[in-house]
Formats: C-alpha cells, structure tokens, sequence
C-alpha cells in the first residue's frame, strides 16, 4: 500500500484519517510525507466511524464525498463513508483492496509481487 500512496502522491489528492492517541513517539515513517492532508483523530476530537471525520477530511482536501475512494480495514468505517457517497474498499493483507483500487483508478500502482500489496 506503501508504494501505491507514493504512486499516487501529486496525481490525486491524498487523505489520511487516524484513529490515534497523542504521543510525543516520532512515527516510523511521517504521514504528513505522504498525504496531502492527514486528520488525526486525537487532535480533531472526532473518530472513524463518525461521519463528520470523514466530511472534514473532503473538505479540507477540497473535494465532495463522492469523489472520494475510502480505504479501511474495518467494515464499520467503511459502512459509514460508504453512507456518505464515497466508494470504499476494504484493505486486508492480500493484494486485493490494491487491486481494487487499481480496477477503480484505472492504473497500475505497484508490482504484483512484494509483501502482500502493504
């Protein structure tokens, strides 16, 4: 998945939502590197699956829900931006949620081979 968000960086906008706790623990790797907008749910009072997350985050990537491809591991996440228009793909340690994406976007992201599609 790694790959495929640094496919994608400066063709699309790029969104990260964190259901996170603050800690002053760098991160392995800097989000804000990687997306163009990341909403950390510690620093904005609000947590996935709340709709107002996910409105928050379009807004401030300028763009309507149903514009948007929402990637999650849990159903309940997905449920909920699904309710609000965006399409969603559920992402697990196959390769299918990338492949996914990729039939939606119309592109090929990253190599078949790799560790899973992470």
């Amino acid at each position: 998945m790694l790959a495929a968000v640094r496919a994608l960086r400066g063709q699309v906008g790029l969104g990260c939502i964190t259901n996170n706790v603050r800690t002053d623990t760098p991160r392995a790797f800097p989000l804000e590197e990687l997306f163009d907008v990341v909403v950390e749910s510690s620093r904005v009072n609000m947590r996935k699956p709340d709709p107002r997350i996910y409105l928050y985050t379009c807004e401030r990537l300028g763009v309507a829900p149903e514009r948007c491809i929402f990637l999650d591991d849990f159903g309940v996440n997905l449920k909920s931006a699904k309710a609000l228009g965006m399409t969603t793909i559920k992402v697990d340690e196959t390769r299918s949620g990338l492949d996914e994406l990729e039939r939606r976007l119309g592109l090929t992201l990253a190599p078949a081979g790799g560790n899973g599609g992470k």
